[in-house]
């Protein structure tokens, strides 16, 4: 983890140092005092008694003595002044060269991510480059730019495909681990309630009626946490799945609102923690990016457990064999899905996922419940 520039406390930093001789200035205007007539005053030369007031010159001990004598000023107040100012400058001095050196620090983070969308998602975009630095490794609890880079390392296959810049989809990462880790779960996770878990949330869904709601519930009381991270341009995620310190977290993006692609999302998740977080301690991840180019094999394996556990694939082979019409094909399968007692768009999403054919007349019931 980075630690420079993290030893001082930003928000006890001044922005500005107040010279004692802004305080004089206004002493004088105060009581109509000129300086030409309070440089004889004192006994110091007019130019002199400018560059002081201006800032350019210190107030020194006896300078302040004579100032007490004459406006009944403390000069232990003014000497103070002096030396807090002093101060001030050389640690806003400082302060330049270590937000110089986070900026610089920045740019190296911008090569890996976007920083600037994350600032902006998290509503940190106004803050110093030091303190958007010490969010970074602390907050986010990312190694120095060099690390990340190595570590990040292929994360993100390249595709010809739109919509997927390695950057941008580690920027997404970053915001969706961020809320994932703030959501609380009710039990500990146990991989043996797998069928458990697949059949409550399979009800759930295929009801859709306050359907985030209750999958959360249910997630939470498995001990999964379970969130919603809208994407960000250029990274078309639909869901990601990670486990930390035991316990698992799911995040989807809601890329559609639609509940067939909410549900395949959302199991194709579940398919992950419960197929592929072997020892249930690791800090690994599966990014779902569908439109990746040559899926590998826990990817397969993740859609297949989605289909099967949304409609068992034993009963899918009883589905009706219907011309490829989508008009007879919408009316068929909407028909077959209400005797199940199925979520037509489910199944008709199904249809789409194995098929490629789309064109189904659209109604509200597809909208995410």
């Amino acid at each position: 983890m980075m630690t420079t520039m993290a030893t001082r406390n930003e928000s006890n930093t001044p922005w500005m140092a107040t010279h004692p001789g802004t305080i004089l200035r206004y002493e004088l205007e105060d009581r109509e005092i000129s300086q030409k007539d309070f440089a004889v005053m004192i006994g110091m030369q007019k130019s002199h008694l400018n560059e002081l007031i201006k800032g350019r010159r210190p107030i020194t001990k006896s300078v302040a003595d004579r100032i007490e004598e004459v406006l009944g000023i403390s000069a232990v107040s003014l000497v103070n002044m002096q030396t807090q100012y002093d101060y001030d400058i050389k640690v806003i001095g400082q302060r330049g060269v270590e937000e110089l050196e986070a900026r610089n620090a920045l740019a190296l983070y911008n090569e890996i991510f976007d920083v600037k969308t994350l600032f902006k998602r998290i509503g940190k975009e106004q803050c110093t480059a030091i303190q958007q630095i010490q969010y970074i490794t602390e907050t986010l609890r990312l190694p120095r730019p060099a690390e990340l880079k190595l570590e990040t390392t292929g994360m993100f296959r390249k595709s010809a495909k739109t919509g997927q810049d390695p950057r941008m989809l580690m920027t997404w990462k970053l915001l969706a681990e961020l809320n994932a880790r703030q959501q609380k779960v009710s039990q500990p996770f146990d991989r043996g309630r797998r069928d458990e878990v697949a059949s409550a949330l399979v009800r759930a869904l295929h009801d859709n009626c306050s359907t985030e709601n209750t999958v959360k519930e249910i997630l939470s009381a498995e001990g999964i946490g379970f969130c919603i991270e809208e994407k960000v341009d250029k990274a078309s995620v639909d869901g990601y799945s990670f486990i930390e310190d035991g316990t698992p977290y799911i995040i989807l993006t809601r890329r559609y609102d639609r509940i067939d692609n909410f549900a395949f999302a959302l199991m194709h998740e579940v398919g992950h923690i419960y197929l592929h977080y072997l020892d249930g301690m690791r800090n690994d991840f599966k990014l779902s990016i569908p439109d990746y180019d040559n899926e590998s094999a826990e990817e397969r394996e993740a859609n297949a457990f989605a289909a099967n556990a949304l409609i068992p694939d034993e009963e899918w082979k009883n589905a009706p064999k219907v011309r490829v019409n989508p008009a007879m094909i919408q009316r068929k399968y909407t028909k077959w899905a209400d005797e199940k007692g199925l979520n037509k768009w489910i199944v008709l999403g199904r249809i789409s996922y194995e098929t490629g054919m789309y064109k189904f007349r659209y109604d509200e019931s597809r909208r995410i419940g």
